[in-house]
């Protein structure tokens, strides 16, 4: 089973890596009145790490109020 998910790990790494190497043509990016010029991968990279911390941050409150906190648990 550990050589499956390895072999799994591999194959999506290789994904990745040709989805970045086919990708690095520069693109325009405009936001409001903001406009900025990076390659498509990175773009790609940074929309996927803003969709992580988005969804933890929504589940994370999705769980407290399941739970009833009104206050944020003190660490």
């Amino acid at each position: 089973m550990d050589k499956l998910l390895l072999a799994v790990k591999l194959i999506i790494t290789a994904l990745v890596l040709i989805l970045f190497v086919q990708n690095i043509a520069m693109v325009e990016v405009r936001f409001l009145t903001w406009s900025l010029s990076l390659p498509l991968a990175l773009l790609l990279v940074v929309i996927y790490l803003l969709g992580m911390i988005s969804g933890k941050s929504l589940m994370g409150l999705i769980r407290r109020l399941r739970r009833g906190d009104s206050e944020p648990a003190e660490r």
